[in-house]
């Protein structure tokens, strides 16, 4: 049995040392690697949470620009200030397609907001005044029909921009073409 102690045995080199760091190095690049993608998921699911976030506090200003409009507007109010603009002339930019236009002198804050963080703000601009007509054509008078063009913006870490058509038919006069007649989603 002493002979069987004493043989001399294979000489281990370490092999399975290196095998075994080898494996912890694997396993440690992969939770690296799982790591950033779960870092990278939580912010894209942030960047679309504030998306979403945006586009409503946008379209909350447009709904509140659209009351305003109901309630107040006349064409001689538009002096392209306060967020009040006569119609651009032929070949001008519009007010709202100037980023520096969004401040608080050309443009009116919403009440609206997104946990405080985000805000709203709105132009309105007169466009034209139409005579109200039926569906084959014919005017129907008294009826004339103010069309506006409401921009609105939220202001925040992400940003939309919306835009409607709007008719109001002066003097409270019935028109079936009264309220929104287009809506778009700006993308800028």
């Amino acid at each position: 049995m002493s002979a069987f102690l004493f043989q001399r045995r294979p000489r281990v080199r370490g092999s399975v040392l290196l095998v075994c760091l080898a494996l912890l190095l694997a396993l440690a690049v992969g939770g690296m690697a799982a790591a950033q993608i779960t870092t990278l998921e939580l912010r894209m699911a942030r960047a679309e949470r504030e998306a979403a976030s945006a586009f409503h506090v946008a379209e909350a200003a447009l709904g509140e620009a659209e009351a305003w409009v109901e309630a107040n507007a006349l064409p001689t109010m538009f002096v392209d200030q306060g967020g009040l603009f006569a119609p651009p002339g032929y070949g001008e930019s519009p007010p709202w397609r100037d980023a520096g236009a969004w401040d608080a002198r050309n443009s009116r804050a919403a009440s609206a907001a997104a946990g405080g963080s985000m805000r709203g703000r709105y132009m309105v601009e007169w466009l034209a005044a139409v005579p109200d007509r039926d569906a084959q054509g014919n005017v129907l008078s008294p009826a004339t029909v103010d069309i506006y063009r409401i921009t609105a913006r939220s202001e925040g870490r992400a940003s939309a921009t919306l835009q409607t058509t709007y008719a109001r038919a002066r003097n409270g006069a019935p028109s079936r073409l009264a309220g929104r007649l287009s809506w778009t989603d700006l993308g800028i």
